[in-house]
């Protein structure tokens, strides 16, 4: 045998002897990519909600805002605002805890203030695909 040929057999048995192989079965391979893309759909959808959340809060907010300012507070709006939008933060946060519920909150603005506030829901649910 030639010093060439052993030679290249030899390296490639080094490279070999370096390469660590494993055996996966499909299943095992299926496993581990939806894992992997599972949480990362998971992670995304968590962020779009978050990012959603406050596009919303942000509408929500200042939409009203702007008609206090120039419909009804067109002289005190400096002083009244920031109470406002506290109490509307302090009812979110209530919300949120599940202290105040979104249904009861439309039963009083329709009988007490005569405005009925209709239209699509989402849940929480939906969101997850369930």
């Amino acid at each position: 045998m030639s010093r060439r040929a052993e030679l290249r057999r030899t390296q490639r048995e080094e490279k070999k002897a370096n390469i660590a192989t494993y055996n996966l079965t499909q299943a095992q391979l299926d496993a581990i990519v939806n894992e992997k893309i599972g949480k990362k759909i998971a992670e995304t959808k968590q962020e779009i909600y978050e990012e959603t959340v406050n596009t919303v809060m942000a509408l929500v907010l200042t939409l009203p805002l702007e008609v206090l300012m120039d419909h009804y507070w067109q002289k005190s709006y400096r002083q009244r605002l920031p109470g406002f939008v506290d109490k509307v933060l302090e009812y979110y946060g209530k919300w949120q805890d599940g202290e105040i519920d979104m249904e009861d909150l439309k039963k009083d603005l329709w009988e007490f203030g005569g405005i009925r506030l209709e239209g699509a829901t989402i849940e929480e649910d939906d969101l997850d695909g369930k």
